[in-house]
């Protein structure tokens, strides 16, 4: 229940920092803000301040920043969204994602200063990265279980005949035991730092859902840097993810237009479940999960796609080359369709959520 909270609480709070990301944006550059809303409607109780109305709301998740003039009325009134120059607004947008940019570079730095869990990073990223194979279960009667092996033991070396395998990775050991299948060969153990063989052969043709040892294994071990090495790491590890985003959004939309297939994207009930299950896991998880939402998020409102951060700075992009406003119903209707099209996806990708979520709760 706790996590469930802690993840609710953390996503409603990186949204809500995305538009403070506009509001701050709006006032450092003398636009008008109307109002701040933590949540969503109905309102519970607000109060006014330096003429914003900070606003708190009876739906506890998120929330919205209203700034003077957004929807493009009184476009000479001093101090209104619409007055001011392309770049200015293009900066008022852009503030939100670049928030959640930050925000992630933050928790990457943090977790690389105090500790990354290896098993956290990518192959590409941690594959020259040594660390602990340690057994995390043992079927019963497993060839693991009658050789006498032990849950938290620690993997250091396979031998055969005459040769030694040292193992730093869980692939290293899947090789070995895939390339030896019906062989006696020797595995070296740590347990509580005394070292031990143990004789096993690993089955030709194992129960399904069992492998040829019988075991499950995982990783150990965090990577710590200095703040100053960190900070690089954090920037390093940015660019990975914009990549495998980039690769994930392109999949995603691709079997939506082709295919009608929703599978690959998330809704809100199945971002709030993976954030549980990370924090579920470990504080560490659970802020790495965090740092992924809140990169994903700022990317998701870079595409150019009305009704988002992305689609509203191609309007202006578009009004900049025409060297004058846009028909103002048009991109309303532009931005209205886009709206509902991704709300109607929201409903159906929600409820494929929940009914997964269900399945998985069920015993």
């Amino acid at each position: 229940m706790f996590s469930i909270l802690l993840s609710i609480l953390s996503l409603s709070l990186l949204i809500i920092l995305h538009e403070a990301g506009h509001f701050f944006s709006a006032r450092r550059l003398g636009v008008k803000v109307e109002e701040f809303n933590f949540g969503y409607p109905p309102r519970l109780f607000s109060f006014k301040r330096n003429g914003i109305v900070y606003s708190f709301n009876a739906v506890p998740f998120g929330g919205y920043v209203v700034i003077f003039d957004e929807e493009g009325k009184n476009k000479s009134t001093p101090g209104s969204f619409s007055s001011q120059s392309f770049l200015k607004r293009a900066i008022i947008l852009l503030g939100g994602p670049v928030l959640n940019i930050i925000i992630a570079f933050f928790i990457f730095t943090g977790l690389f200063w105090k500790g990354m869990p290896v098993y956290l990073l990518p192959p590409s990223y941690s594959k020259d990265i040594v660390s602990p194979v340690i057994i995390s279960e043992i079927n019963p009667q497993s060839p693991a279980d009658l050789a006498g092996l032990k849950k938290g033991d620690k993997i250091l070396s396979l031998k055969y005949l005459e040769n030694t395998y040292s193992i730093n990775s869980i692939e290293e050991l899947q090789e070995k035991i895939n390339e030896f299948k019906g062989k006696e060969i020797k595995l070296v153990i740590d347990r509580q730092k005394v070292e031990k063989e143990f004789i096993i052969t690993p089955r030709v043709n194992p129960p399904a859902g069992e492998g040829s040892l019988g075991l499950a294994l995982e990783v150990k071990a965090d990577l710590k840097y200095p703040l100053s090495k960190a900070v690089f790491k954090a920037i390093e590890f940015l660019g990975v993810i914009s990549r495998e985003t980039m690769k994930g959004l392109i999949s995603s939309f691709g079997k939506l237009f082709t295919k009608g297939d929703i599978k690959e994207f998330v809704g809100p009930v199945g971002i709030v479940v993976i954030a549980t299950k990370g924090f579920d896991i470990g504080i560490s998880y659970g802020f790495y999960i965090l740092g992924i939402i809140s990169f994903g998020l700022a990317v998701f409102n870079f595409l150019p796609i009305p009704a988002v951060d992305g689609g509203r700075i191609l309007f202006l992009l578009i009004e900049k080359l025409k060297k004058k406003p846009l028909n103002r119903r048009t991109e309303e209707i532009v931005n209205q369709v886009c709206f509902y099209s991704i709300i109607i996806l929201s409903v159906f990708v929600t409820a494929k959520d929940i009914n997964l979520f269900l399945i998985k709760r069920s015993f």
